[in-house]
């Protein structure tokens, strides 16, 4: 499976993030995971633009058990069937890049919450709340939550 890009105008963003005293999360995966699952509740996925390969991170960097499950509830959901549940490269990357166009529209929704924030950590509850609460868009999921 290739690499998981982001986009460069992030960057300082995810740094704030995953830096410091108290970050918000401790690592980048965990971020873009977040980022990710943001955006699909969203809705919506966002396009790469600009990247950094030399800042793209390895599949295996994502060490939690459901990395590989979230990827094929992704293109499960994105397609309608299971055919990306093979494992040809084709797939893979088409996984890959629905995770990361999704992960680019959380951290765009999450930085403009957060861009005027005098407390990460305070704004960062107010949205898991907002974003837990059910939408009646979105009955499906909102029966999961």
């Amino acid at each position: 499976m290739r690499r998981i890009h982001r986009e460069i105008c992030h960057e300082e963003f995810i740094k704030s993030l995953t830096t410091g005293e108290a970050p918000l999360f401790r690592e980048i995966w965990r971020l873009l995971l977040f980022s990710a699952a943001l955006g699909i509740k969203d809705g919506n996925r966002r396009s790469l633009n600009k990247v950094d390969s030399g800042k793209a991170i390895p599949e295996t960097y994502f060490s939690t058990p459901v990395w590989r499950g979230f990827l094929y509830l992704i293109g499960v959901s994105e397609s309608g069937d299971s055919q990306c549940l093979r494992n040809t490269s084709g797939d893979q990357d088409m996984l890959v890049t629905l995770f990361e166009e999704y992960a680019n529209q959380g951290l765009y929704l999450l930085r403009t919450r957060m861009e005027t924030s005098i407390n990460h950590l305070d704004d960062f509850i107010l949205l898991l709340q907002e974003t837990t609460k059910p939408n009646s868009n979105s009955p499906v999921i909102d029966d999961l939550i």
